[in-house]
């Protein structure tokens, strides 16, 4: 079981990666602003839990973009476990419907909290907010399944590739 969830930890690190470069890939194409979202909820949990951010007002808000930052890693790593664990309990998927299922749940995973919370409310989202959500979701998606994909069927055909060097190996051997 540690094993499926380490892979899934990995692959869902790796689905985080890809999510931040297409995010910024579209910041950069079309000239947008970041989300204040992240800060927006680091903001929220601080007031719902009675607890105050340290520092001058630029200390606080640097220190904000930090943890909203950081509580997106947490829910990428986070969605990738519990794609190891289900694979681990037999879930097996095609590469695309996992893809799909890992998009979701990472859009759930950050967006769900955010309403939760009052920082957002994806029924007054337009067409271009959706966009940028689900875009970078989808590549987070895409990313984290085909990452576990390849570290399971790596995992599962390496004693085939040591073997085909030995024979390699052996037959290049003068007798």
């Amino acid at each position: 079981m540690l094993s499926s969830i380490a892979r899934g930890a990995a692959a869902g690190a790796a689905g985080t990666t890809a999510l931040h470069a297409a995010t910024y890939l579209d910041m950069t194409l079309r000239g947008r602003p970041s989300s204040s979202t992240p800060q927006q909820t680091v903001d929220k949990l601080s007031e719902a839990t009675d607890t105050s951010i340290p520092g001058d007002e630029e200390t606080q808000e640097n220190r904000k973009s930090g943890l909203g930052a950081l509580l997106g890693m947490v829910t990428g790593t986070t969605v990738g476990v519990g794609y190891g664990a289900l694979h681990k309990w037999g879930w097996r998927p095609p590469m695309l419907v996992g893809a799909v299922v890992a998009t979701v749940s990472a859009m759930v995973g950050s967006n769900a909290p955010m309403t939760v919370l009052g920082v957002t409310d994806p029924r007054t989202w337009s067409t271009s907010d959706w966009l940028s959500d689900i875009l970078p979701h989808l590549a987070y998606g895409l990313v984290t399944a085909a990452t576990y994909g390849l570290m399971e069927n790596g995992r599962t055909r390496t004693p085939l590739l040591r073997n085909r060097r030995k024979n390699k190996k052996a037959r290049a051997l003068p007798r």
